[in-house]
């Protein structure tokens, strides 16, 4: 698990840094940590991918929005999906009770 980490760590690392817009260090190596938790939570699957990059971005990006989401960042969530053409509510399973759904955005209509 070490080489998986030391693989994966940096280039999470500074995506998930580029993605929320955080240079807390803490929090960013906590969110990096999640991500790669999942990742080796699916390692079966992320192995047989034809593109694992697609396959760890799409981790990433589910465990980003989820983050934003729980810290009420819509804005961050909002430009996200107007830069990267994604629907967040693709990477979840349904909104956190204390945080409104995110109105349709010009992408979407």
């Amino acid at each position: 698990m070490k080489d998986f980490i030391d693989r994966y760590y940096p280039n999470v690392f500074n995506a998930a840094a580029r993605l929320t817009g955080l240079s807390d260090k803490e929090e960013l190596a906590k969110l990096t940590e999640d991500v790669l938790a999942t990742l080796w939570e699916n390692r079966r699957e992320f192995a047989s991918e034809e593109r694992p990059g697609v396959f760890l971005y799409r981790i990433l990006l589910q465990e980003v929005i989820t983050f934003l989401r729980r810290r009420g960042d819509l804005q961050r969530i909002r430009i996200l999906r107007d830069i990267l053409l994604i629907d967040p509510a693709i990477y979840l399973s349904g909104p956190p009770p204390d945080l409104p759904d995110l109105p349709l955005g010009p992408l979407s209509q």
